[in-house]
């Protein structure tokens, strides 16, 4: 009865708060399966429609200000608008876009990056994380002669076929052939024992590993103590090539995970924060390995091409964002990150919860779970229910953030903003406390 009362209570305002977005939604249903072009963008109800943004905020079409702590699930650092990254793609597209040639543009971009980046002495461009995942792997493939990838359950590295069959629950995988994944390996994440066992049975036809530092889009769960130390030993110890996917998790250092943890792959995958808000992937690594692409150093480069890689005004915007997310804008937006989460810490403990905040930097997930979560199966017990409530609650709340619990920061965000995000957070686990004690007691201290 009392869920009953509470989904009601938040179905309803939400309905009432967010009409436009309705009517909306069923005109685009009739051009676009499902009204909307990327799967997690639908939540029922139905789906929230955006109007603009503006640095720290997204403004609905009923005339709402939300606060942004989604940013484009990662892509967008610096906030919406930034005007040197609207001065830099303004002025770039006016010159033109794309021009199917090597460009300052691309220069400078990979120039950086490499400079960056440990893991970096060479880059290639492309258009999405799920582009550069794809040809990393081709890369390593084709470099060692070997076919197997190793991965890590609930490591999230795109969607193609090879990845996309094993991320998560309810993903669907119809339309995924069993061949596509017949030389694709998984272990457990900080899993020291089966990690390295597996590579050892494996490293005549193990190609490479293709691991996030830490699960990304998977919950924020952080390695273990010496976990991703163990990783790297385990693997030059094998001739076994090791990938750090940091599209999601580049953003904790201005050099990475890799760089933070002191640890170093031979091939990365960047993309998000890197395109300043604009579709981007990037893929790189040792010299010896990316020169597999190079015309003046083999006869038969590896072929990997495209019509936008490296589009002009995406290398203009991802140079003026990465520009500036310098050590001191990093310093700045994980500080807010730390902020965030001693706030949360409090309110769980106020209001009797057991449940957890995962953080590094910028990035944190809440989860309706009574234990420390250090791999993907015990983010999957995090109660579904609570999370889909919590975020229909916020949304009625000028918060605007992702329906699985994780929030994403800016550099355009406050302290004073983040204290309003913890209050409305509190807000809402009062809001849910009566569900909590009747139905989820578990989680409560």
């Amino acid at each position: 009865m009392i869920e009953e009362q509470i989904e009601k209570k938040i179905e309803d305002a939400y309905k009432e708060k967010f009409p436009v977005s309705k009517e909306r939604h069923e005109q685009l249903i009739n051009y676009i399966p499902g009204g909307a072009t990327r799967s997690l963008s639908y939540f029922k109800p139905y789906p929230i429609h955006i109007d603009y943004g503006q640095g720290a905020y997204v403004y609905t079409h009923e005339g709402h200000k939300l606060l942004d702590v989604t940013n484009a699930y990662g892509a967008i650092v610096h906030g919406h608008g930034d005007p040197d990254v609207v001065r830099a793609v303004r002025d770039g597209i006016a010159k033109g876009s794309q021009y199917s040639t090597p460009t300052d543009g691309q220069y400078k971009l990979a120039k950086l990056l490499c400079e960056r980046v440990p893991g970096f002495d060479k880059v290639r461009f492309l258009n999405s994380g799920t582009e550069a995942t794809l040809f990393v792997m081709r890369t390593a493939r084709a470099y060692t002669g070997k076919d197997k990838i190793l991965k890590m359950i609930g490591g999230f590295h795109g969607t193609h076929d090879s990845v996309a069959a094993s991320t998560k629950k309810n993903v669907i995988t119809a339309g995924i052939p069993e061949g596509m994944t017949e030389d694709m390996l998984e272990v457990p994440f900080n899993d020291f024992d089966a990690f390295e066992n597996a590579v050892k049975e494996n490293a005549d036809q193990l190609a490479a590993v293709i691991m996030e530092p830490f699960l990304g889009a998977g919950g924020v769960v952080l390695p273990k103590p010496g976990y991703l130390e163990h990783v790297r030993k385990v693997t030059s110890d094998n001739n076994v090539l090791l990938i750090f996917d940091e599209i999601f998790s580049y953003r904790v250092n201005t050099g990475g995970c890799q760089k933070l943890f002191g640890v170093i792959p031979d091939l990365t995958t960047v993309g998000k924060v890197v395109g300043g808000g604009l579709p981007i992937g990037v893929f790189g690594g040792k010299e010896e390995i990316m020169n597999i692409f190079c015309h003046e150093n083999t006869e038969k480069p590896l072929y990997h091409s495209g019509t936008f890689n490296g589009y002009e005004t995406v290398m203009q915007a991802g140079y003026a964002a990465l520009s500036k997310y310098d050590e001191a804008a990093v310093a700045y937006v994980n500080k807010l990150g730390d902020q965030f989460k001693n706030g949360l810490l409090e309110s769980f403990k106020a209001n009797r919860l057991n449940i957890q905040a995962n953080q590094i930097g910028s990035l944190l997930n809440i989860h309706f779970v009574n234990e420390p979560i250090t791999n993907a199966d015990q983010v999957l017990k995090s109660e579904e229910q609570l999370h889909r409530l919590m975020h229909l609650s916020l949304l009625n709340k000028g918060i605007f953030t992702i329906p699985r619990g994780l929030f994403i920061l800016s550099t355009a965000i406050t302290e004073e903003e983040i204290d309003f995000l913890v209050n409305k957070i509190d807000e809402t686990l009062k809001e849910l406390l009566p569900l909590i004690e009747e139905k989820y007691n578990h989680l409560l201290f």
